[in-house]
């Protein structure tokens, strides 16, 4: 079965590529140090929130239990 490529999926795949340098992940990980600085770490960056937002569904779907054991295997 061959599979055939469109425009959407190549815009998709040609988007997905670029986009890592333009979220400039960890710019200031020289000068982090402490608790604090650790604690807001995951809400510095739209990657982070997308991740988490993302684990929160995923959870929400599974059972009422997953709701909170699925998160914390990320922490």
């Amino acid at each position: 079965m061959k599979r055939k490529i469109t425009k959407s999926s190549l815009y998709l795949f040609f988007a997905l590529l670029f986009m890592p340098p333009l979220l400039f992940a960890h710019t200031d990980a020289g000068i982090a140090s402490g608790f604090w600085s650790g604690f807001v770490h995951p809400f510095g960056g739209l990657d982070h929130m997308l991740a988490m937002l993302a684990v929160g569904i995923w959870a929400s779907q599974l059972s009422e239990k997953a709701v909170w054991v699925v998160p914390l295997t990320f922490v």
